[in-house]
């Protein structure tokens, strides 16, 4: 699943997204240049931005303002991933160094607060009172994210519902908060039902990206996703595919999964043995299951936002939200 065909309608907007966020790394000190040129030169394929623009052309709105909101979404992303990064002590993001892994922790830290400094100071200049709204909302949401992963590390009675508010509150929020800023964009604020279901059909997306980035964690190719097999399992993050199938194994299996699973480190036979018994125990299956669900969820949604507004332009924004939706549950990285 590509997403340039996801980002086809709104590919001239993605490239002044782009510029904008060059001019917003541009500083006087020269460590700062330094760094943010790294961060540039390794951003990902803007799904989030993406996703603003989509739900902005959907509603007819997609101006200078939705612009400049896809560009706080993306410094706001960035900044949450080299925090993450500095938390976990992680070297490679996808293969590529991180900022703490070139620099330093310190050098990590100072970067993502400047984003986060310089994203809000965006939001304050051209007086996007929404937008603004909405992330305030959602950078708090971000930090219980990360705090509830600290809380419940190696903890193999999380539960499904703890598991999903973490999720909703570490991904699903930011994605959710792309969708509802894209449906009120051109200071348009769409009413609070509107607004309400925009922000759940980003969240949907977002806890169904996040599932299927569990599932690759045991099955995904190192040298598409960047990591190798099992790092956050290792790193003691109990995912949806290890709850479902500890809550689905009898008393033997279950006793096998928790020892395996309690592991930081596995030979190619243990490791091979955990997902078997995964499988056995319907633990993926459930995951897959769970993942395309959420993603009908956000297409019903995406249904009700279309009726009445069937132009060609809408139509097409509508068809790459669609294919944007199979990108977040198909994608093999």
């Amino acid at each position: 699943m590509s997403m340039i065909a996801v980002q086809k309608p709104v590919r001239r907007e993605l490239t002044q997204v782009q510029h904008l966020l060059r001019e917003s790394f541009r500083t006087p000190i020269p460590i700062l240049n330094q760094v943010g040129g790294h961060v540039l030169a390794t951003r990902g394929k803007k799904f989030r931005p993406t996703l603003l623009l989509l739900v902005a052309k959907l509603r007819g709105h997609l101006d200078a303002d939705a612009v400049r909101c896809a560009t706080v979404i993306e410094m706001v992303h960035a900044a949450a991933l080299i925090h993450d990064d500095s938390v976990d002590n992680s070297r490679l993001r996808r293969g590529r160094p991180t900022v703490n892994g070139l620099w330093t922790d310190e050098m990590a830290i100072i970067m993502g607060d400047y984003l986060y400094a310089q994203s809000m100071a965006i939001l304050v200049r051209y007086k996007l009172d929404l937008a603004m709204e909405v992330m305030a909302r959602v950078v708090a949401d971000m930090s219980c994210g990360e705090a509830l992963e600290f809380q419940h590390a190696r903890d193999l009675g999380v539960t499904e519902a703890q598991y999903i508010e973490l999720v909703r509150a570490k991904t699903g929020s930011l994605i959710g908060a792309a969708t509802e800023i894209g449906g009120g964009s051109n200071g348009n604020g769409a009413g609070p039902r509107a607004r309400s279901r925009m922000k759940q059909l980003g969240e949907a997306i977002g806890i169904a990206f996040q599932i299927v980035d569990d599932l690759l964690d045991y099955h995904g190719d190192p040298d598409v996703t960047g990591k190798p097999v099992g790092h956050d399992l290792a790193e003691g993050k109990v995912t949806l595919p290890l709850i479902a199938a500890l809550r689905n194994a009898g008393d033997r299996d279950r006793r096998r999964l928790r020892e395996l699973a309690g592991r930081t480190k596995w030979t190619p036979g243990q490791w091979s043995t955990l997902k078997r018994l995964m499988e056995r125990c319907g633990g993926f299956e459930y995951a897959r299951t769970r993942a395309l669900g959420l993603a009908d969820q956000a297409r019903a949604l995406a249904d009700g936002e279309l009726e009445g507004n069937g132009s060609r332009s809408t139509g097409e924004a509508r068809r790459a939200l669609d294919r944007a939706i199979d990108y977040a549950v198909r994608r093999s990285s």
